[in-house]
């Protein structure tokens, strides 16, 4: 059942991407029923994580051209960047099936954490983590009540939800890697350098707060008394990504929920989040989420109606 992700070329994939169904908000949480929904569901990718837990019947995944069956109770995750499929397994039943998908780039990482869950998303690829779990793993990580928490709070909605929905998926992932460590993978720990610990752990909580003012590598670099390729080699080594893709990243995220959750309009947002030309930020925007940000803003009325 479980197997090892296997790396794609950027070109491979580029005609794969799943530009038909981008997630629109920063975390989506449904039931997929086959009865009502449709499978099969065709080879794609996204940018975003995607887990699955199976309630009724079985399906087929294929996770990088590793086909698996995917049984009731089992759960399975996509990684940001694995070319998959689902389909109904061969005689199964109609399938149910809880689907969650969030942006990895939104869970916090602390000072204190002991692993930067981020990045081992990004890097599941390197660790070669199988990706689907057994009902008896489920089990055992005791997952489904934080499934379904996750589902209630999504569909209520009610203050502070989206708290909820961040500490819910930060006990599953942490549970995910639990699981791979007890099974001899190791994960490098957040810090780099010793006596750069301090710096980044500040350099990132400065982007965090201060990703709409005027930033650049440069700067940055010298807040932590470091030269430009030492501060970006270590950046990309505690990240799993550039320092401008953290801030671009950062930025995005923030217009996203100004966008879906506000009636402000594209350019102001622009400005908001430290983009003064505001076709530059549609670029980046689309470049990131697959869809621009009017598309984003109209398939959330849609889901609304």
């Amino acid at each position: 059942m479980e197997h090892p992700l296997r790396t794609k070329s950027e070109t491979s994939m580029n005609n794969l991407y799943e530009y038909i169904d981008p997630i629109a908000s920063p975390y989506e949480a449904f039931l997929f029923d086959s009865t009502r929904d449709s499978l099969p569901i065709p080879a794609h990718w996204h940018y975003y994580v995607e887990l699955l837990y199976v309630l009724k019947g079985e399906i087929e995944v294929s996770l990088d051209n590793v086909t698996s069956i995917g049984t009731e109770g089992s759960v399975i995750l996509f990684p940001p960047k694995c070319v998959h499929s689902i389909a109904l397994a061969k005689g199964s039943v109609p399938v149910q099936y809880d689907v969650i998908k969030f942006d990895p780039n939104l869970l916090p990482t602390c000072k204190t954490d002991e692993l930067d869950l981020r990045s081992i998303l990004h890097g599941l690829h390197t660790f070669r983590c199988p990706c689907i779990f057994s009902p008896e793993q489920v089990q055992k990580m005791d997952l489904f009540p934080l499934f379904s928490d996750i589902l209630k709070e999504y569909r209520d909605k009610e203050l502070g939800y989206s708290m909820i929905l961040t500490a819910d998926l930060r006990k599953i992932i942490s549970r995910f890697v639990r699981n791979w460590q007890k099974s001899g993978t190791s994960f490098p720990s957040p810090g780099v350098h010793p006596s750069y610990e301090i710096s980044f752990d500040l350099i990132s909580e400065y982007i965090d707060s201060h990703y709409f003012e005027e930033l650049t590598v440069e700067k940055l670099a010298a807040m932590c008394n470091m030269s430009h390729s030492t501060f970006s080699m270590n950046f990309y080594r505690r990240y799993n990504m550039t320092c401008k893709e953290y801030i671009t990243a950062t930025r995005i995220n923030a217009a996203e929920n100004m966008l879906l959750f506000s009636s402000h309009d594209v350019s102001f947002i622009a400005r908001e989040v430290g983009y003064p030309d505001c076709s530059y930020f549609i670029r980046c925007y689309k470049k990131i989420k697959g869809i621009t940000p009017k598309q984003a803003r109209k398939i959330q009325a849609e889901k609304n109606k």
